[in-house]
């Protein structure tokens, strides 16, 4: 039985290893998005994708670290997951994670935003939480190697 978990163990490592690099790169491809969102004036969408390149730069590298990050949306939980595997997150880093947590919600829904979610946002705002994501996702990108 012994010898079956050790091969359990190698192969989840193996998927694991393969699974990161995907997220990685679908987290890139997010926030490439909320870059031409904003370009083109649609700073609500690109809050979205600036939140959604963070929450998938921190999947990757809890997948990297050998951990199921499960399906919350939560940055500052997925954050805590980092921490408890010994890395240490810059003020800076968890300061950004905060401002763009709330995005996944109120970019998209009229009842969380309290309005229509496009009337919320300008280029300040979009722009702002797209140079956040940008900077945690090259901080994740730093831990990855």
């Amino acid at each position: 039985m012994k010898h079956y978990r050790k091969l359990y163990d190698f192969f989840f490592q193996i998927i694991f290893i393969m699974d990161y690099k995907e997220w990685i790169e679908q987290a890139l491809e997010d926030l490439d998005t909320a870059k031409v969102l904003l370009e083109n004036a649609k700073y609500y969408a690109s809050a979205f994708y600036s939140q959604q390149a963070v929450e998938k730069s921190l999947k990757s590298l809890i997948i990297y670290l050998g951990k199921d990050p499960g399906k919350t949306h939560s940055l500052m939980e997925l954050i805590e997951m980092i921490e408890k595997e010994g890395v240490t997150v810059p003020t800076n880093i968890k300061e950004d994670l905060m401002v763009l947590s709330p995005h996944f919600i109120i970019s998209r829904y009229p009842d969380a935003a309290n309005g229509v979610p496009f009337k919320q946002y300008n280029k300040s705002i979009s722009e702002d939480l797209y140079n956040k994501a940008k900077e945690v996702v090259e901080w994740v990108k730093e831990n990855l190697q």
